[in-house]
């Protein structure tokens, strides 16, 4: 697997698994109403749907003896975390939240698990390559997890802002892990001609450009870091951040991950 549809693929992944597991680690569960977990869920749903799709079509038009020998397939692996994920979704809607918690937990397990095979898609590197997807997970979860809780506020206005604090800690560590994510991609070789753009195979472009929308992000986490601890309307106002976040964080990704498979 390679290319732009591999590329998209650890994006969408990535994204997925990274918003749904941080649901989890917050200490959000059973703090805010159901509403805030069926909108974290649908959009885990629908971009693990997204990712099972180009990991499959990925694969299929990969060139034989391109993609090495894998314990689990990866498609398969994404398959069941979606599947999981979605019957979390439709328990809420249906407002079983007893059932639904367990379920929940070992989506988020499967999820973490299925970005294993992912990253071993490459062939080579292995450890690096894990790595890079495991930073690349929570730099974007955290952004896409602070978007949506922040607009949650408006909804439940009583919801404690720790919860928001919390995510804005998070969406730092995010900015940390993506600066190794960057530093990580430096050790793959560089993207050739043609996919994503011609430009991106000037030597070292990538990284330059990684590296500048991370430092972007990075600031961006301290704004909203520092409009949470106010509350009130100031945490809508770090909301507003998330959404530059959230595009600067996929275009920071996309940057470091070009060089991910050697090719644009």
């Amino acid at each position: 697997m390679s290319g732009p549809l591999g590329v998209m693929a650890l994006i969408a992944a990535q994204t997925a698994v990274g918003t749904f597991a941080l649901t989890w680690v917050t200490g959000i569960w059973g703090r805010a109403r159901r509403g805030l977990f069926m909108l974290i869920g649908l959009a885990a749903a629908l971009l693990s749907w997204a990712a099972w799709g180009a990991t499959r079509a990925g694969l299929a038009a990969a060139s034989p003896g391109a993609t090495p020998a894998l314990p689990v397939s990866p498609s398969l692996a994404l398959l069941a975390y979606a599947v999981l994920v979605t019957a979390w979704t439709v328990l809420l809607f249906f407002r079983a939240t007893g059932p639904a918690r367990p379920v929940g937990l070992v989506a988020a397990g499967v999820g973490v698990a299925a970005l294993v095979p992912l990253a071993m898609t490459r062939g080579d590197s292995v450890g690096i390559a894990v790595a890079e997807v495991a930073l690349g997970a929570l730099f974007l979860g955290s952004a896409l997890y602070g978007l949506i809780l922040g607009h949650w506020y408006i909804f439940e206005r009583r919801l404690d802002k720790a919860h928001m604090v919390r995510g804005a800690q998070w969406y730092a560590a995010g900015c940390a892990a993506a600066a190794g994510s960057a530093a990580l991609s430096a050790t793959n070789p560089a993207p050739a001609p043609g996919g994503f753009s011609p430009l991106l195979a000037v030597p070292g472009l990538s990284l330059y450009l990684a590296a500048g929308l991370v430092a972007v992000c990075a600031l961006i986490a301290a704004f909203t870091w520092k409009l949470a601890t106010e509350g009130g309307r100031s945490i809508q106002a770090g909301t507003g951040l998330f959404y530059l976040a959230v595009i600067m964080a996929f275009s920071a990704e996309v940057s470091a991950k070009v060089r991910f498979f050697g090719m644009s």
